[in-house]
């Protein structure tokens, strides 16, 4: 089963053949900027009702944010909403949180870094960009196939696992690499500031050897062109 409509959701429908016994819950609060407390209370209802709907064998996935790590969003009203989600799916045997980072993919979704960097070099809008800020970029097909691999590899733990780039992009790095594939100049205003933060991998860094994922060099521009290079708007 796989309850929502969004990026993840549609990338694990792809797949919903090897995914027998798990539900996947892709439904929730999905703009990290939010703070209406009637979105995270509809999200916890939701979440808890689908727990309850489990039978007893099945496994079940649960999807947080790697912005635990950062100190400058620890303290949102998001963050600490996810935390607090995070914490009621490992109460039940057999359920799974996997954090991510920021996801490419196919989403109409306006509130995603990399949708709002294309749609701004589209539109030709100004886009004030700090010079040091970095973040972390995967595929969301990548995603989909480290948690099958979990979830085959790990049936009866509960699970919390960081699933990221083990390298980090600094944003105004994308902006050139999406110029270069839209063939458009973005317009930008720098500011000095901003920074990265550490996401621990554990773990995790020996299934990607396992499945045969390789963050080489060329792994961001790659995802960039299979997503962009042919997308407008």
């Amino acid at each position: 089963m796989i309850i929502g409509s969004g990026l993840i959701a549609t990338a694990f429908l792809e797949r919903a053949g090897e995914l027998e016994g798990v539900c996947v819950f892709a439904s929730g609060v999905a703009n990290s900027m939010n703070k209406d407390e009637k979105e995270f209370l509809r999200e916890s209802s939701m979440l808890k009702n689908s727990l309850n709907s489990l039978a007893p064998n099945d496994q079940f996935v649960y999807f947080s944010t790697c912005s635990v790590y950062d100190k400058m969003s620890i303290d949102t009203a998001y963050v600490q909403h996810k935390i607090k989600m995070e914490s009621i799916v490992l109460q039940r045997p057999r359920s799974h949180v996997f954090r991510l980072p920021q996801l490419a993919g196919l989403s109409r979704n306006g509130n995603t870094l990399l949708n709002y960097i294309n749609s701004s070099i589209e539109r030709g809008e100004l886009m004030r960009i700090w010079s040091k800020a970095e973040r972390n970029i995967i595929d969301v097909s990548d995603v989909v196939s480290v948690v099958i691999h979990l979830l085959r590899a790990s049936p009866q733990q509960n699970l919390l696992s960081n699933i990221c780039n083990p390298t980090h992009v600094l944003v105004l790095d994308l902006v050139k690499k999406l110029e270069e594939i839209k063939g458009r100049k973005a317009r930008l205003e720098v500011v000095d500031g901003g920074g990265a933060y550490v996401i621990p991998l554990g773990d995790t860094i020996e299934i990607y050897s396992k499945i045969g994922l390789n963050f080489q060099e060329g792994y961001i521009s790659s995802v960039l062109k299979k997503y962009y290079s042919n997308r407008v708007l």
